[in-house]
């Protein structure tokens, strides 16, 4: 069972189709695919098409998308989501944006560790996973501080834009 969450600040809701347009500046700001596969400044389309596919796995089971608001304000923080869900295996990966003014505040920190607790008690998945790329020391800290351990570096295994990167994983287990 998947759910809205909240935790002091903020309030975690399913995605929805009309949510394309707050996340857009989000989505598209340069600062946030330098560390992403995404495409390079996407457009208002494809916002719309990312933000229907996170719908769309939602519908099916396999995987789900959470924007995260200011509780207060209602201010649309950033997204969190399952990329995709393994039922068999327990598993699901995990990624996670927010607007480069929200960067260094705690808003992403907290938001990964009530999807995690989320994950490992109600949804009941073991292994939770999230990768990272070299020269994004800061999302690291983000999964370190919600209890995800560094398991390996895969050497060069990113291409974003034209130039390769080390992909950095991470892991969480349900009894960590």
């Amino acid at each position: 069972m998947i759910l809205d969450l909240e935790t002091s600040r903020l309030r975690l809701s399913r995605v929805q189709p009309e949510d394309w347009e707050p996340y857009y500046p989000i989505f598209s700001a340069p600062e946030t695919s330098r560390f992403s596969d995404f495409p390079r400044k996407p457009t208002e389309k494809r916002t719309r098409g990312f933000v229907n596919w996170m719908v769309r796995v939602s519908q099916q089971s396999k995987g789900f998308g959470w924007m995260v608001r200011d509780r207060g304000t209602g201010v649309l923080l950033g997204c969190i989501r399952l990329n995709s869900i393994d039922k068999p295996a327990s598993l699901a990966i995990i990624g996670y944006e927010f607007g480069k003014s929200f960067w260094g505040t705690g808003y992403a920190t907290e938001a990964l560790i009530a999807v995690t607790i989320h994950c490992h008690e109600a949804m009941k998945l073991y292994r939770l996973e999230a990768w990272t790329v070299e020269g994004n020391p800061a999302s690291d800290r983000v999964l370190t501080k919600a209890g995800y351990r560094h398991e390996g570096t895969q050497r060069k295994k990113m291409v974003i834009g034209k130039r390769r990167f080390d992909r950095r994983l991470f892991g969480r287990l349900a009894d960590d």
